[in-house]
């Protein structure tokens, strides 16, 4: 099974749109523009001054005649809690911001605001302290409350923390000497890097959204583990939100996206109006739209082939005998629904068998959707003599619908189902379906999403076909 890449040709002017990928300057900042306006390690800070204060520059910042470390001093005096104070070692210049000559005073307080911070309620919390030992002899590091730091790695395995950086992101050779011993200080001290710093020095935020219709849905979990086999090994990370399939939900999602100022999108929602995509398009997210033919501007799109499946299901069941051939699919058809009802349409025009209106039924994409759709359409004065549904939980409602009026399936209404979940093979009696390959779509969405947003894919919208197959079992 291979599937099918193409290019959309583009649906407006390339100076309406930009191209996928890239990322215009707009209202919302985004990182990198956050990491260009901080200073850079060791450079000079600027006096830091209080507005309420008259302008004056505040304690302890840049400017301020060093008064800053005598303050904390008395401040710890007032809250009962005292930590060790004595000249910055190499080591603790590692983890420390800045880098320049001088004395540096080092001073830990474990409390409950963090590092630098006392607490007045726990009484008279312990120090912490970094101990660095004489070169050649290796470094140890007691530390009681707090997170490690990558400094304190560095210290422990003898080598810098730019080789920490390096054995860990393998972006620069380390011998496995090095990175053994930078593992085995990483496991002692229990160390995490810092997702957030480094998407900070990247630009980026390490996160891809993944917008779906129903969480209960047994397609959409599938799905979201096909992008977690991509996107987890490069480091990325999915936020997923539910929209019941509303259309308001979806716009609203779309905007907490953009403001959490993920990487890339995954849109797997069908509702949603080609201008309801255009902010992020214009914010230069990466967007990839799966399901669906219809194209939107600067929007990629991953599937599989809607119609082709579903005129490969409606063929199998006109192969069986079946003349009477229902269609039960979602309360609109549009989407994916809307290509399976053309190839539904098409197979049995192909056929020389007229397609009758009252055999397409709209309804919820649920087991009890399939059933109230079913029970429709079995109370027409001539009933259906088989039955295709849009996924496999109104399939397994359609089969309900049929045993609660006493008809036996396939014998008395054959049933078809989409996607295969597991549950399809779990009932009785188990579904015929078209599989329809939710992990492999998700990691093609994946794989393009990473591209655009690396830039190794530029230009106008791709478009990702992957087939599905007939999977026969008894229900049909």
């Amino acid at each position: 099974m291979s599937a099918v890449v193409r290019t959309v040709a583009p649906a407006a002017s390339p100076s309406a749109v930009p191209p996928c990928g890239s990322r215009r300057a707009g209202p919302v900042p985004r990182w990198g523009s956050l990491v260009r306006e901080a200073p850079e390690l060791g450079a000079p800070a600027r006096p830091v001054s209080d507005p309420a204060a008259g302008g004056r520059t505040l304690p302890g910042g840049p400017g301020s005649g060093g008064r800053g470390p005598r303050l904390a001093r008395r401040a710890a005096g007032r809250s009962g809690a005292r930590g060790s104070m004595r000249p910055a070692t190499a080591a603790d210049r590692g983890h420390m911001p800045g880098s320049g000559s001088g004395l540096a005073l080092v001073r830990d307080f474990e409390g409950l605001g963090g590092e630098g911070v006392a607490s007045r309620s726990a009484g008279r919390p312990e120090a912490r302290h970094l101990v660095a030992d004489p070169p050649g002899e290796g470094a140890q590091v007691a530390s009681r409350g707090g997170r490690p730091r990558i400094g304190q790695v560095a210290a422990l395995a003898g080598v810098s923390a730019t080789t920490v950086s390096h054995a860990l992101n393998g972006r620069r050779p380390v011998s496995e000497a090095t990175r053994r011993r930078v593992l085995d200080a990483i496991d002692q001290l229990g160390y995490r890097p810092n997702v957030v710093a480094r998407g900070l020095r990247a630009g980026r935020s390490l996160t891809i959204g993944l917008v779906i219709p129903d969480i209960t849905d047994s397609f959409y979990p599938v799905l979201a583990r096909g992008l977690q086999d991509v996107l987890g090994p490069a480091g990325y990370d999915e936020i997923v939100t539910n929209t019941n399939g509303e259309r308001d939900l979806e716009r609203h999602a779309l905007d907490k996206m953009i403001s959490r100022q993920v990487d890339g999108i995954a849109f797997a929602v069908f509702h949603t109006h080609p201008d309801d995509l255009r902010p992020v398009v214009d914010a230069g997210i990466p967007v990839v739209r799966l399901g669906g033919r219809r194209s939107l501007p600067g929007v990629d799109l991953v599937h599989s082939d809607d119609e082709g499946s579903a005129a490969e299901a409606a063929r199998y069941l006109l192969r069986g005998g079946f003349r009477r051939i229902a269609f039960v699919c979602g309360p609109a058809a549009e989407g994916p629904a809307a290509e399976r009802v053309a190839g539904y349409r098409a197979a049995l025009a192909e056929a020389g068998v007229a397609v009758d209106r009252e055999l397409i039924a709209h309804t919820e994409f649920s087991r009890a959707g399939g059933a109230q759709g079913v029970g429709r359409l079995l109370e027409l004065p001539d009933p259906p003599d088989a039955v295709m549904c849009a996924n496999d939980m109104m399939a397994i409602g359609a089969v309900d619908a049929a045993r609660e009026r006493g008809l036996r399936v396939p014998d008395d209404l054959a049933v078809m189902g989409f996607d295969d979940i597991e549950a399809a093979s779990l009932v009785t009696p188990q579904l015929t379906t078209m599989a329809n390959p939710a992990r492999e779509i998700g990691r093609a969405c994946a794989r393009l999403l990473l591209e655009r947003i690396s830039g190794a894919v530029t230009g106008p919208p791709t478009e990702v076909i992957i087939p599905a197959r007939l999977v026969r079992r008894q229900s049909a």
